[in-house]
């Protein structure tokens, strides 16, 4: 089984990444893929994984994977020390960086440059489909293009597969496939059948691929600023987002104490601070951007907010205890 670890920030596009490039796989009838990502606070800018995984067979292991034989990372902010054991032997990260990294296992590609100049806006996801299947026979640039076709909005097509393209231009003949294996010549894995048959070796080389140093155009904005630019503090939300509540916080004012657990704690920043009576302050919540995740009635610690159904039709209030 070949697996694919992709590390972003929110908003980069690392899950519609990692879902096309399952759609790119399974477009062979005889290949099975997995996609799917795992967040912490689900919010633009916060640090995400997403997953996808590729096999000969109907694939019964859907947790999350530990070590791979690609990782991807579209902010090089999230590349950090210890990356190397979530590298599969023999694999090879693929870092978006302009700056070349001394170990010949980290491919770098500047992949937001690419994705500004193409795209017209600096989301690097899609360069590094094009990059993949320049390195890794699993997939072919058909599949990936097909892949964008079935998965993406039709207005997309066009620049999308324009950026795969040349991420692929790019990276080919620098460092080829024969380092990744296809997913038909790895063993099979836990299927259909329920029964575990003996572990894939994820990779099948010893040449570590050559690094890669493009020189695209400059962004407009400073690498510092742009490398957190994707990043923002709570209350900085500016869409609507709160449709697919079903639950919502619910503030008992006069039991508030006012320790703000709830405030420091929220997600979304969606919890402010109001004016009350004397010295005192309470909290108040956001509606238009609340998720009704219910971390806040978990965080506090007077039991003040308790969880009610949205809609109205129930007065019962139901607390989410610690």
């Amino acid at each position: 089984m070949l697996e694919v670890i992709w590390h972003a920030r929110g908003g980069q596009g690392a899950f519609t990444a990692a879902r096309v490039l399952g759609a790119a796989a399974s477009a062979d009838p005889d290949t099975f893929a997995l996609a799917f990502p795992t967040f912490g606070p689900e919010r633009r800018g916060a640090p995400m994984r997403a997953y996808t995984k590729i096999a000969a067979r109907p694939i019964g292991d859907r947790s999350a994977s530990r070590r791979a034989a690609i990782v991807v990372y579209l902010d090089d902010t999230l590349f950090a020390d210890g990356w190397e054991d979530e590298l599969a032997e023999g694999g090879v990260v693929l870092l978006n960086s302009k700056v070349a990294h001394p170990d010949a296992r980290v491919v770098t590609v500047d992949g937001s440059g690419l994705a500004a100049d193409i795209l017209g806006r600096a989301i690097p996801n899609t360069v590094f489909l094009g990059a993949i299947a320049a390195l890794c026979d699993a997939v072919t640039l058909e599949n990936v293009e097909e892949g964008i076709r079935a998965t993406m909005p039709a207005k997309l097509h066009e620049r999308n597969i324009a950026v795969v393209r040349a991420a692929y231009d790019l990276v080919a003949g620098r460092a080829r496939a024969d380092a990744l294996p296809c997913c038909s010549e790895a063993a099979p894995i836990e299927g259909a059948s329920g029964e575990k048959e003996r572990e894939a070796s994820s990779v099948v080389s010893a040449e570590p691929p050559a690094r890669i140093i493009p020189q695209l155009q400059e962004l407009t904005v400073a690498p510092e600023r742009f490398a957190r630019s994707t990043c923002f503090q709570g209350g900085h939300l500016v869409s609507k987002n709160a449709g697919w509540r079903s639950l919502r916080p619910l503030v008992d004012q006069q039991a508030c104490t006012g320790c703000f657990n709830c405030y420091l704690l929220c997600p979304d920043g969606t919890i402010y601070k109001q004016p009350g009576a004397g010295s005192s302050s309470t909290v108040a919540i956001d509606y238009d951007f609340c998720k009704g995740c219910g971390i806040c009635a978990k965080a506090c610690p007077a039991h003040c907010i308790a969880m009610v159904e949205e809609g109205g039709g129930r007065d019962e209030a139901l607390h989410i205890r610690q």
